[in-house]
């Protein structure tokens, strides 16, 4: 039974341009790739490599304190370790290989595990972890923590395939074209957490994605469901595809295990039954490359660190230049202006538009009090009265009980303003005021 989510707002898919098409592979690969050593939450990695060094495909180039490990997508000699442009902004510290073109697989990269069924759940953790895997989906959390911290206290687990930003298609195809090692990489994490039940959540209009996965969970008999669930953004958001399949509501303030439910994205659970059925670690995704401005949009399957030049490239680069080009969909996508930053773990797209598929910035207009923003959004927030407070000086009382740290960042208050209010941005600032205010011992109640 599916259960309703309060607000959230219809917006236009845009993805028939990339939906019907396989994943394709990129006709020539990288001459070199960027690999970040911060693709995760937590400390960044520290290089395992030096300058002059040969790697193999698979073989670990950078590892922290905490067990999280990064591999190399391609084999050939490092040419540098240095700051390079990372899609989160700013730089960070990568590791530079050049391609020698022999994708040589490292000695240790590969055992497979035919008999993954009889694998305790520690196990399938340890070779999870050895994968370098995280949550692909944008969290880019480290899987094998996430389930060592929900191991035992939960009995629903969620495979989130909803994708309910627009343009962005990656995780449909992999759902139609390898849906089977989804379901699998489901089954190992069912495994890993203890849970009796599972869900995987896939969007409305995206029926023949559904249909492939019935049909596959019956013949790998699988227990749980795969549910379509209504297409409305942000839907895709934990909170809310947990609302949809579970009825369960988390409250302010708490995580979805503490209502007994863990939530994996779509390329996580692929990337899963990679890691311990093939004993292959995580150096390849799909990417969508979309957008008016891209010659031949498509999704990719690529290696990790190739760079956005090179992955424009594989979809025939542009027809017109771009007026925007964001990672991630229009909604939550962060700008990109450097085509040399690469892929990441949790990049499932580029969007490259021109001027009229963007509404641009607008001049403010005085709040009109009409109430839309309240009434689209998911976490049941009052973004006017949060703008309101931060131009009467920003009390940090009264913007606590406004509850801003629940905020989402999904944008349907800014969708909806008919004054143009950059209002997602109003409640990101708000949060940082109170976040600071917190880190200074000085919580007031």
């Amino acid at each position: 039974m599916l259960h309703l989510i309060f607000g959230g707002v219809h917006l236009d898919g845009r993805k028939e341009g990339t939906r019907r098409k396989p994943l394709a592979v990129p006709e020539t690969e990288p001459e070199r790739v960027v690999i970040p050593l911060n693709m995760h939450v937590g400390e960044p990695c520290e290089p395992l490599v030096a300058v002059g060094d040969t790697v193999c495909v698979g073989q670990p180039i950078g590892a922290n304190q905490e067990g999280m490990l990064i591999h190399a997508s391609i084999s050939g000699q490092v040419e540098e370790i240095g700051l390079r442009p990372h899609p989160w902004g700013e730089q960070e510290r990568a590791v530079v290989i050049r391609n020698d073109g022999r994708q040589t697989r490292w000695p240790e990269c590969g055992q497979s595990c035919d008999d993954y069924e009889s694998l305790s759940p520690e196990e399938i953790i340890r070779r999870i972890r050895l994968a370098g895997v995280v949550g692909m989906g944008g969290g880019g959390y480290p899987t094998a923590d996430k389930l060592e911290r929900t191991r035992g206290r939960v009995d629903v687990l969620i495979i989130n395939a909803a994708e309910s930003e627009p343009y962005v298609t990656a995780d449909h195809r992999l759902l139609l074209e390898r849906g089977e090692g989804v379901l699998v990489g489901l089954r190992l994490l069912m495994k890993a957490v203890g849970a009796a039940d599972a869900v995987v959540a896939v969007e409305g209009n995206k029926l023949n994605a559904a249909e492939v996965l019935e049909r596959t969970a019956k013949r790998l008999n699988l227990t749980g469901r795969v549910c379509a669930v209504p297409s409305r953004y942000p839907l895709g958001a934990e909170k809310q595809v947990i609302k949809s399949v579970t009825g369960r509501e988390v409250p302010p303030g708490k995580a979805a295990v503490d209502v007994g439910c863990v939530v994996f994205n779509a390329a996580t659970a692929f990337a899963v039954y990679e890691a311990v059925v093939k004993g292959l670690p995580l150096t390849h995704r799909v990417v969508t490359v979309t957008g008016a401005a891209v010659a031949r949009p498509r999704n990719l399957w690529v290696p990790v660190g190739m760079q956005m030049s090179e992955l424009i490239k594989a979809a025939g680069g542009f027809k017109e230049k771009p007026e925007l080009m964001l990672v991630g969909g229009p909604m939550m996508g962060l700008e990109q202006k450097d085509l040399d930053a690469p892929v990441i773990k949790s990049m499932n797209s580029l969007v490259c538009m021109l001027d009229w598929e963007w509404d641009k910035q607008q001049a403010q207009r005085e709040c009109i009090r009409c109430g839309r923003c309240v009434s689209v959004c998911p976490m049941h927030l009052m973004p006017l009265l949060v703008d309101k407070e931060l131009k009467l000086g920003a009390d940090v009382r009264e913007l606590r009980r406004l509850h801003t740290q629940d905020c989402l960042g999904c944008g349907c208050c800014s969708y909806v303003c008919p004054s143009h209010i950059p209002l997602v941005e109003r409640m990101k600032q708000a949060d940082q005021i109170v976040e600071r205010d917190t880190a200074d011992g000085e919580v007031r109640p």
